[in-house]
């Protein structure tokens, strides 16, 4: 099983980054998802180590396009700026035609500096994620940056709530 990591955040490391790779070492953690003890490898493929080629289509952007395409389930991570998801996740997910995710289970997570930001997931995100074929049986984790160092709860009880969602037949995928 292999999870992926895609933080759209323009600073590699970042809180987004760190909150996204708690999630999705929790997804995998969900029976059915990854299993506890399973080949499991959870990667991330940060955005702003590669932000000078995205538009231009690089070698290191066609990389990440493959761990992200190779991927048994996707975390896509971007914090809010401005009331939308980051220019560069933008530029980045502009690159992949319709349907080209083939279905892949993805969670989504926002981090919004501001409380009336916690929609931009749902309003923009969500929307182009599906057009590139993504598979998001579970709304968008609106996490408020004010709770980033106190979003356990918030994140376990997500995973609770819609980790089994997660899962998808191997017949859905293309």
């Amino acid at each position: 099983m292999s999870v992926v990591v895609l933080s759209g955040n323009p600073r590699a490391g970042s809180r987004t980054s760190a909150v996204a790779l708690e999630l999705a070492t929790a997804l995998a953690g969900v029976d059915g998802v990854g299993g506890a003890g399973g080949d499991t490898s959870v990667t991330a493929v940060e955005l702003a180590d590669i932000a000078d080629e995205v538009l231009i289509g690089g070698p290191r952007t066609t990389a990440a396009r493959e761990v992200v395409r190779g991927a048994d389930l996707l975390v896509v991570a971007t914090p809010v700026y401005k009331g939308a998801y980051t220019g560069l996740l933008k530029a980045f997910l502009d690159t992949w035609s319709k349907g080209e995710l083939g279905g892949v289970p993805t969670a989504a997570l926002v981090i919004a500096g501001k409380d009336g930001h916690l929609h931009a997931g749902e309003i923009h995100l969500r929307p182009v994620l599906l057009e590139i074929g993504a598979h998001l049986p579970a709304p968008v984790l609106a996490l408020p940056q004010r709770l980033v160092g106190e979003h356990q709860e918030v994140l376990a009880a997500w995973v609770e709530r819609y980790g089994d969602a997660l899962r998808t037949p191997a017949v859905v995928r293309s």
